[in-house]
């Protein structure tokens, strides 16, 4: 009888237990979850780029080889014995539900889907049963989490394992960055238009998502600054009220305004505003959400982090807290939370015919029925006001969406989001047409100041968050980490109108200013000008970062 027993145990502990290191059990799953739950993924991505073209396979073949490393470095960081395998379990089981509901309803998992997960009840879950849902959560869930439970992970001494899985890590690494560099402007492409199926991405969507709704959930107390702020003596006697306006620009390089030495004629029509341009100026960052809260926080670049920015309040508050009301037009993505306590307007739902089209609103809506606007903001004190005007500029890839198809000066442009397909003569041509597009619209915001200099003392101030790659050794668009961002990214433009009314009672000096436009500045400056701009005394303003504070009679 042992004799027949004795085999069977052999063969359960062979069969139903195996065993490997933990580097190689975190390569396998972190592969087995590429393959086996993102159908969906692999189909959106067919649709984008030709599978059936040598580029178009190869693309294909190093996103699915990035998915794998990236998930594996993700699974090696959280390899610790004991937690490994349940966290493993869960992914597993999770991975499966969500490659069920964007295989069979279409569906991204995003933040907000994981907020409404967390906050369903019973019956709802219920009603999202089916037989197919527990097909795959059997099949790529439960059964993998068994072979899971099943597996020995054998780890090596703590010292040589932690050793050991830095270096493989690390190895990951830098394989994932090669492979973004081997095809870097499909890449660049794939992440900045596509963020539709880059959230298809499992397992890694759903970790993100899930990371990002915790850490939003945690309630920030919003702290007050500049609660001394006042209207000093200067602003109560002014002979009119200012009437302030912040264009925020989107994407605009400084070295591609004509204004600022380029050789094509860009802006010809600022070229002829009497304009105080600063051709050294630096953004916070390289992508809109860091930049736009950062240049309107007290916080300068090197100090700044989103965490820190959203648990104080920004210049627009302090601005508001001094009387004077605020108003912010939007037809970008949103302030990023710089806005949250003030006046917004949307413009992107306005389907006005000669301002927008199918798509989207061309710049200039932000013009629209602005003195009505203006005349309903309240009146406070002297009547000063503020207005942010946040442009939709020269965003990418599709640089060609950002004007009218009469504004094209410079041809041929690229007429499509891939830009890789055009010469980069035609991506060129059309991101210019985007500042000569900008051109035009920030001169006729000038002229629509000009109108309002009756009632007002009126001024504007422009500057762009960010710049933008244009192919240069490779690189497109922009968000590269900031200490190894090309000039391209950081280099902004930035200027000053002024009409004579605001320059006499304020009491500046143009020739000072046009004297010191030649040094370095960055958007840490925005802040304290605009304090300074709207004679705002507060203990957070600071005079040696207002950039007209040396201009400036006492």
């Amino acid at each position: 009888m042992n004799s027949l027993v004795q085999p069977l145990h052999r063969f359960r502990r062979h069969f139903f237990t195996w065993q490997m290191t933990s580097i190689r059990f975190a390569a396998l799953w972190s592969l087995v979850m590429v393959l086996v739950d993102n159908l969906h993924f692999f189909h959106a991505v067919s649709h984008l780029f030709n599978v059936f073209t040598l580029g178009g396979a190869l693309f294909v073949l190093c996103l699915a080889l990035l998915l794998w490393l990236l998930t594996f470095i993700v699974i090696s960081l959280v390899m610790l014995p004991y937690i490994i395998k349940p966290l493993m379990m869960l992914l597993l089981v999770s991975a499966a539900s969500t490659a069920y509901f964007m295989n069979a309803y279409g569906i991204v998992i995003h933040k907000l889907m994981i907020q409404n997960l967390m906050e369903t009840d019973v019956q709802e879950v219920s009603s999202l049963l089916s037989r197919e849902l527990l097909g795959y959560l059997l099949m790529l869930g439960v059964l993998p989490a068994i072979l899971v439970g099943r597996c020995h992970i054998v780890y090596e001494k703590p010292m040589r394992e932690i050793w050991h899985r830095l270096k493989i890590i690390s190895i990951a690494l830098l394989l994932a960055i090669a492979l973004i560099l081997s095809m870097s402007s499909q890449f660049a492409s794939f992440f900045r238009n596509h963020k539709d199926v880059r959230q298809m991405a499992n397992p890694l969507n759903f970790i993100y998502a899930g990371i990002a709704y915790a850490v939003e959930k945690d309630t920030q107390f919003v702290k007050p600054i500049g609660e001394d702020a006042q209207l000093n003596a200067r602003g109560l006697a002014a002979t009119k009220p200012t009437l302030l306006i912040v264009v925020v620009g989107e994407t605009a390089r400084a070295d591609h305004f004509s204004i600022n030495g380029y050789d094509r004629a860009t802006t010809p029509l600022l070229a002829q505003q009497p304009i105080i341009n600063y051709p050294s100026v630096t953004s916070c960052g390289t992508e809109t959400a860091i930049s736009v809260p950062c240049m309107f926080s007290q916080l300068p670049r090197k100090d700044y982090s989103d965490r820190k920015a959203k648990e104080q309040e920004s210049v627009l508050d302090v601005i508001h807290r001094a009387g004077v009301p605020v108003l912010w037009r939007d037809n970008n993505s949103g302030c990023k939370g710089t806005c949250d306590r003030v006046a917004y307007e949307d413009m992107r739902a306005l389907t006005l015919l000669d301002l927008c089209n199918k798509r989207e609103c061309f710049d200039n809506v932000l013009l629209h029925e602005l003195e009505q606007k203006v005349g309903l903001m309240p009146a406070q004190g002297i009547g000063h006001k503020v207005i942010v005007l946040h442009q939709k500029g020269s965003h990418g890839p599709d640089y060609y969406h950002r004007y009218p198809e009469s504004a094209e000066v410079f041809t041929p442009a690229c007429h499509t989001n891939q830009l890789q397909e055009c010469s980069r003569e035609e991506v060129v041509n059309a991101f210019d047409n985007t500042i000569h597009y900008t051109d035009q619209f920030l001169v006729r915001t000038i002229q629509w100041l000009e109108s309002q200099s009756g009632y007002y003392n009126t001024a504007m101030v422009y500057l762009s968050d960010h710049g933008e790659s244009l192919g240069e050794n490779g690189l497109y668009l922009h968000g590269m980490p900031y200490m190894i961002a090309p000039t391209a990214q950081k280099h902004v433009p930035f200027f000053f109108w002024f009409s004579p009314g605001f320059e006499r009672d304020n009491h500046i000096d143009r020739q000072c200013l046009i004297a010191h436009a030649s040094q370095d500045y960055s958007q840490d400056n925005l802040f304290h000008t605009l304090l300074g701009l709207m004679n705002i005394d507060t203990a957070v303003y600071k005079a040696p970062l207002d950039m007209l504070s040396e201009c400036r009679a006492r």
